[in-house]
């Protein structure tokens, strides 16, 4: 068996666990309370409705690669104690990159910097919902 047919198999196995055990019902629920929670705040819900949209996806690719949220869980640990600066540094792989020649450093570089961006973007649109629903859920 190919690896892509085994990974399909994973993800199909994934996406049968999900509908035999409720989830899409319970993420509605959740998203309508939600959704409920900021419409009485004032937010924006266009931007959350998105928001939540994107949570969900990236609940189902860690589930389908963990390794990548173990790493923004370790960027957003330090973007929360205010090392965020530090962030790029992490990231990198100082082994590899002294066996890359210059443009192929440059472009290591901008990928990170893109995935750190993304990282950051993804971290301050988790900390304005929930900080927003934290607040109403006291």
């Amino acid at each position: 068996m190919s690896a892509e047919n085994s990974a399909l198999k994973k993800m199909a196995k994934l996406a049968y666990q999900r509908l035999s055990s409720g989830f899409w019902q319970e993420e509605k629920l959740r998203r309508k309370n939600t959704l409920t929670i900021l419409k009485n705040q004032g937010a924006d819900t266009v931007a959350a409705k998105k928001y939540l949209v994107d949570h969900t996806k990236q609940q189902l690719a860690a589930e389908t690669n963990p390794a990548e949220e173990a790493l923004y869980a370790s960027i957003k640990t330090m973007f929360e104690a205010g090392n965020g600066e530090n962030a790029l540094a992490v990231l990198m792989d100082k082994n590899l990159m002294q066996n890359m020649d210059d443009g192929a450093r440059q472009r290591y570089i901008f990928g990170l910097s893109h995935k750190l961006q993304e990282y950051r973007e993804r971290y301050e649109k988790e900390r304005q919902f929930n900080c927003q629903t934290m607040s109403m859920s006291l």
